[in-house]
Order: C-alpha cells, then structure tokens, then sequence
C-alpha cells in the first residue's frame, strides 16, 4: 500500500498491480488531462501554470509538478479544485465536481483502466497527501448520470438546498419529497442575487429539465426561478371558504 510520506508531489497518479504498456499510457494521459483541465479552468490573471513530470524510481507514481515561478495561489486553487473533483466523482455528484465533459471523461478513463486491469489494480490520485480512490464504481456513476434518456422544457418545484460554484454558471439543489434525491440545477450568474436571497425556501425552477427513462428528474438547465410561498404563508380552510362565499 503506498503511504503518504512515498508520495513525490501534491499532484500524483499511483498505481498498483500489473499493467499492459498500453494500460499505463493510457492512465497517464487520462491524468495528465484531468489536470490539465483544472489548470485551464483556474486561469483569469495571465499567471499560467505549467507542469513537469516526477517519476519515483520502482514504483507505479507518477507525479506532476509545477514550474516555477508557479503562484501559491493559484496552485491552491488547483489543488482544491482537483480534490474537490475527485471526491465528488467518487460519491456519485457529477454535476458538483464541476468539471468539463472532458474532465469527467478523463476520471471515468481512470475507472475503466481498473475494471480492465482486474481487482488487485488500484488506481488513486494523490492530492496534497490525500489519496481518492478512482475504482470501478467511478465510470458506473458517471455513466448513470449521463444515462438521460429525454429532456423537456417543464418546471421543479422543492426546497432550494444547497449553492455552490459549477462550470458555466451556479448549481444549485433541489429537493422535493416526491424525489429520494436532490435535483441539482445550473442557473446563470444573473440569477444568483435571487438565489442567495431565498436559500431554503421553496421556489419553482423553471428550464431544460433531463430525466432518466423512469421519469425520474437528473437535473434542470434554470432559465426562471419563482419564489413560492411557505405553508404558514397559505390561507386557511376557513379563509378559503370565506373567499369563494364572497366570489
């Protein structure tokens, strides 16, 4: 079992077990893409990050590491990003790792190599001394969530949960109990102000909505959100019946 202090960089790829030649291109170049994407994604000031590769003599660890002068801060940020990714993938939140199409595809290049290789292949990506595990279960996840069978244009409506960063925009999660998990929606940058006014409350998300074949809800593409009000908010039976009696 490989330990942290044999670890050669914050960014490293191990392996264990045997593999084809071709396996082992193949899980590098899957890694060096998955890192190559967070580092595209964390650019905006003109500090670009480049990478050299760190190779630890007898052993399956292959190690990236930045080229100075690299910002502290920016590698930070990468670092935090590709472990966020990773753990994300791993528990089955696609759309949270906020990744590209790419990305998640490298992660899930990784999960088929050790299917391929068999149970005595690990495959884990070291993050600042942390490993995550990318095994098996990884590309099933990943191929479940992208398993959309339609979409159409329709509205949800649940308890708004959770906010957090995503690619092209802000995800947001939806839970209603009609559903056993949370919807998870991207809504543009225009809607956040919205959003962060009525954390917890319940609204109606309106936009593209993907649903797997048993018409189950996968995630909503927001183009609207409408505030809707609580139960404390509603008129009475008694009320009610006052209203349509004056109608």
């Amino acid at each position: 079992m490989t330990k942290a202090e044999q670890i050669p960089t914050d960014l490293t790829l191990a392996l264990s077990g045997e593999l084809a030649p071709d396996d082992f291109v193949s899980a590098v170049r899957n890694f060096f893409g998955f890192v190559n994407e967070i580092t595209q994604s964390q650019q905006g000031d003109g500090s670009d990050v480049s990478w050299i590769v760190k190779v630890k003599e007898g052993s399956s660890l292959i190690g990236l590491e930045p080229v100075p002068p690299a910002p502290s801060s920016r590698l930070a940020m990468i670092y935090e990003k590709a472990r966020h990714a990773a753990h994300s993938v791993n528990r089955g939140d696609i759309l949270g790792a906020g990744l590209t199409e790419k990305g998640i595809g490298y992660l899930k290049g990784l999960s088929d190599l050790a299917a391929r290789a068999g149970p005595n292949q690990t495959v884990n990506i070291w993050v600042k001394s942390e490993p995550v595990n990318i095994g098996i279960g990884v590309a099933k996840l990943i191929q479940a969530e992208g398993n959309s069978a339609y979409y159409d244009l329709g509205t949800i409506e649940g308890r708004l949960e959770t906010i957090s960063d995503a690619n092209g925009g802000i995800k947001i999660r939806i839970k209603d109990f009609l559903y056993q998990k949370a919807v998870n929606c991207i809504i543009p940058e225009t809607l956040l102000n919205q959003v962060l006014a009525n954390f917890r409350r319940r609204v109606e998300v309106e936009g593209k909505i993907h649903y797997r074949a048993d018409g189950t809800p996968i995630s909503i593409e927001a183009t609207h959100i409408d505030v809707l009000p609580e139960d404390s908010e509603l008129p009475s039976a008694s009320e009610v019946r006052g209203i349509m009696a004056v109608a």
